[in-house]
């Protein structure tokens, strides 16, 4: 974007737009500075490239990621040690000198990995329909694995109707304006108590978007980031990463006349490994307004009222068009 742009988009100046982003690459350069202290450490060498706050790619062969939370680090590290042991397509670690699966300093946490082959750029305006009933199919193929390796593996044990009752109503409620009837809100609670006994649980990635999804020559290479993982019902995967295809940039963006169709295709996929119950194609589009609610909740504790705002149009696009979405999902 040009400095005027943004100058125009948050009301300031170009000249302090200009001032905020020297800013911000001196501490990315600060940043890079003590990643190249850590792979002293390593013992290991190569050209560091930021790919986001908080990770580098280093040369061709490596990723490093920092951590500041030690519960997500260790989920990450437990995921992949196990799933690499069974064969799952995930980054290898690579021990420190010490022989430890992470290396700590003052501040932070650090994790090594190997760099799987592929990117995670995908332009999903040019993928076709066979596309998403594979991306349905590589989905269930981790829930399988996780499966597999499900005892060896301690994920924190969440429930989406947990959530719903507890923090995200707090959040909601407590808002100083009022985003939901509050008999609306309950009703949604009541009709997933309902249902919930009956959904399939088990671990799931819980941060399915494209970014964690690596692609080479256009075949699917590689799961990444299990930060999130936990145990839940597994159609929130499915519904994760179908609303978030209708928030990515314009020139990735699903048109919704096309994202029902892509629905159900992903939904043909994953029922094609795992089966999927009457009862929980019908409750896609509950959980699609849970997860929406769930991050409403969560950008009012950020304080991010324009997300918390995005958000709760994609709840009303979910409860608008449940009909729709039910319909798509049906065998």
């Amino acid at each position: 974007m040009k400095y005027s742009e943004i100058a125009k988009m948050y009301c300031l100046s170009e000249k302090s737009v200009r001032r905020i982003v020297l800013n911000e690459k001196k501490k990315m350069e600060q940043k890079q500075v003590n990643v190249q202290q850590v792979m002293t450490k390593y013992g290991i060498e190569g050209d560091i490239k930021q790919i986001y706050s908080t990770a580098w790619n280093i040369g061709d062969e490596f990723v490093l990621k920092k951590y500041v939370n030690f519960e997500e680090l260790k989920r990450n590290v437990d995921v992949l040690s196990i799933l690499y042991s069974e064969q799952i397509p995930v980054p290898k670690i690579i021990a420190t000198p010490n022989n430890e699966k992470y290396l700590k300093d003052k501040e932070n946490y650090w994790l090594l990995t190997t760099k799987l082959k592929g990117c995670n750029i995908v332009n999903v305006n040019k993928c076709n329909e066979q596309w998403f009933f594979k991306m349905g199919e590589i989905i269930a193929r981790l829930h399988l694995a996780f499966d597999e390796c499900e005892g060896k593996i301690k994920c924190w044990n969440n429930s989406l109707l947990g959530e719903m009752e507890s923090w995200i109503r707090k959040n909601i409620y407590e808002y100083d304006k009022k985003i939901i009837d509050k008999n609306e809100f309950e009703d949604i609670i009541k009709e997933l108590r309902l249902v919930d006994k009956d959904l399939s649980y088990g671990l799931i990635h819980r941060d399915v978007h494209l970014g964690n999804f690596l692609f080479y020559n256009n075949e699917f290479s590689g799961y990444v980031d299990f930060d999130l993982s936990q145990k839940n019902i597994r159609i929130f995967d499915l519904c994760y990463f179908m609303l978030g295809l209708l928030l990515e940039d314009e020139e990735n963006k699903v048109d919704e006349t096309q994202w029902f169709q892509y629905l159900k295709n992903l939904v043909k996929g994953y029922a094609s490994v795992i089966p999927i119950s009457i009862i929980e194609r019908k409750s896609i589009p509950l959980v699609m307004e849970c997860i929406e609610l769930l991050f409403v909740a969560y950008f009012i504790g950020e304080k991010d009222e324009r997300a918390m705002r995005d958000s709760l149009k994609l709840y009303e696009f979910c409860k608008d068009n449940c009909n729709k979405i039910k319909a798509s999902v049906q065998l």
